[in-house]
């Protein structure tokens, strides 16, 4: 009977947790889309399935919001599958990552499991740990589950592609491990370890990117726990011959892949360069370390692109600082591999988790659902450190401790969740905590604008009014003032000359982005409707402004063209800018049918079918019938129209 308790234990503490968990994340249940839920899923027509039709499906998996597709294909279905079931209610998207959430946590304990009967068997053969292993497993996977830096992972309707994807990775890592405990003892053949790590990336990726690091996260096993060995102390050669065809093959292609293009001088479309950002990664690094173990609420924010990138090894000081502690760090990992392997791994885990986003890659500096993985490995290092291979030897203060960080971590996160439980709220709350980011006080502003009344009295004037204030914020785009213009047309207030000033003078200073090109587009559309009144000379210095630098994005031609077109009849400049757009980016399915439609207008039918001839070669099970469809009868009418 004894016996038959302690099995089960463990698994009546993990289900515990998991309902603490869901009471703690149900407050932000309530809270709505934000940030980029508005081109995943709000303004994503594509993942708007209705009749569950196969090409529906097709073009969901397609929809991946961007000008280059990055293959994210289970992510998108999983959006629209929500929708096909409950439409664009936010409380069934959230609900659903909450859920995965919850998978994950399950996950963890077993990878846990496994990864300490692995770390027995390698160790001394039948020996057992200083500790509960299950429970061990159930308390750190408690604490993941409730850690407070994760929870943008759960309640950020878009960033379910970071958990989702990690449900493979979390998967993958479990079934490795009991693959590589079995191949230890010789009870199976080294294939399991193949099956596990190919079938598991190979989904994770279509998830996203995050999903081919499972490889080098068994590898971060396998040196801290195994070390390529074999049970009689050999070295393992379908082991090595694993991680040489799934680790360095990998690494050679990527890196001729980044020689074509790293620190050129197109490399970036930021404020910063590669080496700035190498630098700057370093003191990010340390605040996700802290922001993890030991959170402070008021630190705590999705949005974190006020931080000052490095200029220098002392611009700011705290450059050098988080290198030499970032080195220190990894230098006693290797260090403590014989003594302390789970601290090693742990440590390992998390700088291998930011290998991605920490490095080269043009990415934001930071963002707090980049640590769903690593904070994992930062839990293993500190539990090793006190309870797992050292430290505290008293069973009862180890459980007093892990509960009194458990109670701290779910608290912090349940305030967190009652922050993000209603739109206006949490954009307030971010813009207070987080006075000069950009984003956060443009969240701040559009969210006063939506909520429009609340308790009798308009929040509109004062949600212009922040964003008139905070235009000139270091890092501001276009969008503030766009909205300035395009608010006061609507009202029928008069416009502040400043405000084109300032749009222009930004368009000046800095190669502009997709964000730009959409901004002048919704100027365009202000003059289009009639909307707007005055300043479409202001309008045309905007866009020689953003055409200034070179190579400008097919997205930024694109809006001129329409520009050209219908506001200054200029129709052989809106020909030339479309034409260049498509041949930039082929693949842009709007680029190539807006041409089609300017060559009807302009009577170049037989142009007109070679294009819509190219857009039917990409028009796979009819995704794109919704677009074509139109321009090839418009293509039709005209053709049968009398010659004048």
């Amino acid at each position: 009977m004894a016996s038959r308790m302690t099995r089960f234990l463990p698994w009546l503490v993990i289900g515990v947790l998991l309902a603490i968990t869901v009471a703690i994340y149900a407050p932000g249940l309530s809270g709505g889309f934000i940030y980029d839920d508005a081109s995943f899923v709000v303004g994503n027509p594509g993942i708007q399935v209705s009749t569950g039709s196969f090409r529906e499906w097709v073009a969901a998996a397609l929809s991946f919001p961007g000008g280059v597709h990055q293959g994210r294909w289970l992510g998108m279905i999983s959006f629209a599958a929500n929708h096909y079931f409950s439409g664009l209610d936010p409380f069934w998207f959230k609900l659903t990552n909450l859920a995965i959430h919850l998978v994950n946590g399950l996950l963890v304990f077993l990878i846990l499991r496994a990864l300490f009967a692995l770390r027995r068997a390698c160790a001394a053969g039948t020996a057992e740990l200083g500790f509960n292993e299950s429970l061990a497993a159930a308390a750190i996977a408690g604490l993941w589950l409730v850690l407070p830096i994760n929870l943008t992972a759960v309640l950020y309707v878009s960033q379910r592609l970071e958990a989702l994807s990690n449900t493979f990775v979390f998967l993958g890592l479990w079934w490795y491990l009991s693959a590589r405990l079995r191949y230890w003892r010789g009870e199976s053949r080294a294939s399991g370890l193949w099956i596990s790590l190919l079938v598991c990336s190979s989904l994770g990726v279509l998830v996203k990117e995050s999903g081919a690091m499972l490889p080098l996260y068994a590898a971060c096993a396998e040196f801290a726990i195994a070390g390529g060995r074999k049970q009689d102390g050999s070295r393992s050669r379908p082991v090595y011959a694993l991680y040489g065809c799934l680790l360095l093959a990998p690494l050679l292609i990527g890196l001729a892949w980044l020689a074509t293009w790293v620190f050129g001088e197109s490399t970036y479309a930021r404020s910063f360069n590669t080496w700035e950002r190498l630098l700057s990664e370093t003191r990010v690094l340390i605040d996700y370390i802290v922001w993890s173990l030991a959170p402070n609420l008021d630190a705590l924010t999705l949005y974190h692109d006020d931080i000052q990138s490095s200029s220098g090894l002392l611009d700011p000081p705290t450059t050098i600082a988080a290198i030499a502690a970032l080195a220190a760090l990894a230098v006693s990992a290797i260090w403590q591999r014989k003594r302390r392997p789970l601290f090693t791994l742990g440590i390992a885990w998390f700088f291998c988790g930011h290998l991605l986003t920490a490095t080269i890659i043009p990415l934001l500096l930071a963002f707090e659902h980049r640590n769903y993985f690593p904070s994992l490995g930062l839990l293993l290092a500190v539990a090793s450190l006190i309870v797992l291979e050292g430290g505290l030897q008293r069973a009862r203060i180890r459980v007093a401790l892990t509960t009194a960080v458990f109670a701290f971590y779910a608290f912090t996160t349940w305030m967190r969740a009652e922050e993000w439980s209603n739109p206006l709220r949490l954009a307030i709350s971010e813009a207070s905590k987080r006075p000069t980011s950009a984003a956060a006080q443009y969240e701040r502003g559009s969210a006063m604008i939506s909520t429009g009344v609340l308790n009798g009295r308009s929040l509109v004037d004062d949600g212009l009014l922040v964003l008139d204030d905070n235009r000139h914020l270091p890092g501001a785009s276009i969008l503030f003032e766009q909205v300035l213009i395009t608010s006061a047309a609507r009202m029928g207030t008069p416009t502040n000359p400043d405000w084109w000033t300032s749009l222009i003078q930004k368009l000046r200073t800095r190669p502009p982005a997709i964000s730009d090109a959409k901004s002048l587009g919704n100027l365009n559309a202000c003059f289009i409707d009639h909307i707007c009144k005055d300043g479409l000379p202001m309008l045309a210095d905007a866009y020689t402004a953003a055409l200034s630098f070179p190579s400008p994005h097919p997205a930024l031609l694109s809006v001129h063209a329409e520009f050209a077109w219908y506001l200054q009849d200029d129709k052989a400049l809106a020909e030339r800018e479309i034409r260049l757009a498509v041949e930039r980016a082929p693949l842009d399915v709007n680029a190539r049918r807006n041409l089609a439609i300017l060559l009807i207008a302009t009577g170049k039918l037989d142009e007109a079918q070679m294009e819509l001839d190219a857009l039917r070669k990409t028009n796979y099970f009819g995704i794109f019938d919704y677009l074509i469809g139109p321009v090839e009868k418009a293509l039709a009418d005209k053709r049968h129209q009398p010659s004048p």
